[in-house]
């Protein structure tokens, strides 16, 4: 009798501690790539701020940089070379992409004007718009000499617009997990479990 107690114990025990350990593990990946996604931001706004040239002898050290969203499996660090639009050019200005692997993959970007009410671009499992929105893309650049962020999207035939932050949301492979990585107008980095 003491055993079969002892057997159904260590069994629910075991039981509920697998069960917990795979959303466990999703809750360490989502969290380690917002952080991933975070460095990345401040990586950008580094290099923004600091006297950097994005190529041996080019002689000019006031580029913005910035990444650039516009799926959800990947975003791309990139410089803008002309500084007029702060907006990502393509591949002249392409400097790394960053993958999504393992199934996470980014849920979706916002902006998020002073009204509060968000502007976003949603993706299914797939990678697969679900709701375009209002934005098609969005880039976050840093230029010297300041560290404020500096928001374009695809709204308004890509000009600059004023939000108070933007928002990248990632989502674990089962879709259990989720953290937000928050950049605010000022240069502010945030990541915080949905």
């Amino acid at each position: 009798m003491e055993l079969m107690v002892v057997i159904a114990l260590f069994t629910i025990i075991t039981g509920a501690a697998l069960m917990n350990h795979a959303r466990f593990g999703e809750g360490i990946l989502a969290t380690n790539l917002a952080y991933d996604v975070a460095l990345s931001f401040r990586e950008a706004q580094s290099y923004g701020i600091a006297v950097r040239e994005p190529s041996s002898g080019a002689g000019t050290f006031s580029f913005s940089y910035g990444l650039h969203f516009s799926g959800g499996d990947s975003f791309v660090f990139f410089n803008d070379r002309d500084n007029a639009d702060r907006l990502y050019g393509g591949t002249s200005e392409f400097l790394k992409v960053y993958r999504f692997e393992r199934g996470s993959r980014i849920e979706s970007f916002c902006g998020v004007p002073a009204s509060g009410a968000l502007e976003c671009r949603r993706f299914d499992a797939e990678g697969k718009v679900v709701v375009g929105g209002a934005i098609s893309h969005l880039d976050i650049t840093f230029k010297r000499p300041v560290p404020d962020a500096t928001f374009v999207t695809g709204l308004n035939n890509a000009n600059i617009v004023r939000y108070q932050s933007a928002r990248i949301t990632i989502v674990s492979p089962r879709g259990r997990e989720r953290r937000t990585v928050e950049v605010f107008e000022t240069g502010q980095i945030s990541i915080r479990n949905n």
